[in-house]
């Protein structure tokens, strides 16, 4: 399952499975009973492709985390239920997890997803990997070799996030010329001469 079409609403403990698009939002389908529900456009909604989780050195994707969780529990579900057994439990998966911004509650709600995604088999390890490989490949920085007046020289060259690219276009358009305000035309209106 593409994490794209997997959505966490809130207020709903549940993920939802977007099912369509419609005018006033989507139609979404719980992965806890499979009921349908419309998510309209003032709802709070977050793909999980858009979900990171703080660390001390930045943050790591949610695909990421669940693969660790998947990894260590061989494809079975989660049991951590208690506050402390959840702490420990997370600390062993992502030790850098910034304490501060990631709370207890957090730590149960990403669970309790993991433990949806496995039982309705939502969960296909490859493909988090490869989608994972792919990602560190656009975002790492890559070498091309550029030949310059007989010597070679190492040009580094980064890809930009499409968000970026916007905020650069948007300060290097040129600004529109000023229009200055002309004197407004008087109007004249007639008036009708009224006699009793």
């Amino acid at each position: 399952m593409e994490f794209d079409k997997l959505i966490s609403v809130s207020g709903y403990g549940s993920l939802f499975k977007i099912v369509s698009k419609t005018n006033f939002g989507l139609i979404a389908e719980s992965l806890e009973d499979g009921k349908r529900m419309p998510v309209y456009q003032s709802y709070n909604v977050s793909t999980l492709s858009d979900i990171s989780i703080y660390t001390t050195d930045g943050e790591t994707s949610l695909k990421e985390v669940f693969l660790k969780i998947y990894e260590k529990e061989s494809g079975a579900e989660c049991a951590a239920t208690k506050d402390a057994e959840i702490k420990a439990y997370f600390e062993g998966i992502l030790p850098d997890y910034d304490k501060e911004k990631v709370y207890t509650s957090d730590i149960k709600k990403l669970l309790k997803w993991y433990n949806q995604l496995v039982k309705g088999k939502h969960l296909d390890p490859e493909e988090l990997k490869k989608k994972d490989e792919e990602k560190k490949e656009d975002t790492e920085e890559k070498a091309e070799v550029v030949a310059e007046g007989g010597e070679k020289k190492v040009v580094k060259k980064e890809k930009t996030d499409p968000a970026k690219k916007k905020k650069v276009a948007a300060k290097t358009n040129k600004s529109a010329p000023k229009v200055t305000n002309a004197p407004a035309k008087k109007v004249q209106t007639v008036r009708k001469s009224g006699g009793s």
